[in-house]
């Protein structure tokens, strides 16, 4: 079976999925074939978690589909990992993947050598990545600037108040907005914690 996959922006109410599908049918026919399903979506190409997109991801590991046609990549990717990523996934059930006004098309030599390329540019551009991040944080390391999450500060008291009263760190951590590692980040900082409720009759639920 041949999957047609059609998307419209969500800030494009404009658009017509209808424009997208009378080609793609058009294109089966050519093929001489008539067994297709539509699946659609109206949302941001930005990435793949669209429910269109899912089903139609879904359906494809079921094994019943042969190819996959978009009119145009960019109604399927924006990202070339997420190219690169879909293509080889496909590539490796066997399932064709052709954008019918473009030259992409999976079941040609030329197709494949193209997901050896996409595979190529998606690692460079991962690399490049990886290197920006690198060199962001050393400049901000030169220019004093402190890295990774701000510290969230407790007021003490309010740290004994919500151990006494709740009696385990799961819930005391919830009613301080904090994660129960934070708080026992802080009930290791400070002593006086449980020197304050010591008193208590059981505090073994305060070791980290």
């Amino acid at each position: 079976m041949i999957a047609l996959y059609a998307r419209v922006s969500t800030k494009d109410q404009g658009q017509e999925l209808e424009t997208q599908l009378q080609p793609l049918r058009d294109w089966v026919a050519a093929q001489g074939r008539d067994d297709f399903n539509v699946y659609t979506d109206q949302a941001s190409g930005t990435d793949l978690d669209r429910p269109g997109w899912r089903r139609l991801s879904k359906t494809w590991r079921t094994g019943i589909i042969d190819t996959v046609a978009v009119l145009r990549l960019d109604r399927a990717f924006r990202s070339v990992t997420d190219i690169h990523n879909v293509l080889a996934e496909l590539d490796g059930r066997g399932i064709r993947f052709a954008v019918i006004t473009q030259p992409i098309d999976t079941g040609t030599a030329i197709g494949k050598l193209l997901i050896t390329v996409l595979g190529g540019v998606a690692e460079f551009e991962a690399d490049l990545i990886s290197e920006r991040v690198k060199e962001g944080l050393a400049r901000a390391k030169r220019q004093g600037k402190k890295l990774g999450r701000p510290r969230t500060d407790l007021d003490l008291e309010d740290v004994i108040t919500a151990l006494m009263s709740y009696g385990n760190k799961e819930e005391a951590a919830e009613s301080l907005g904090v994660s129960v590692p934070t708080l026992n980040r802080r009930i290791r900082e400070n002593p006086a914690i449980l020197d304050s409720i010591k008193n208590l009759p059981d505090i073994s639920f305060l070791k980290p």
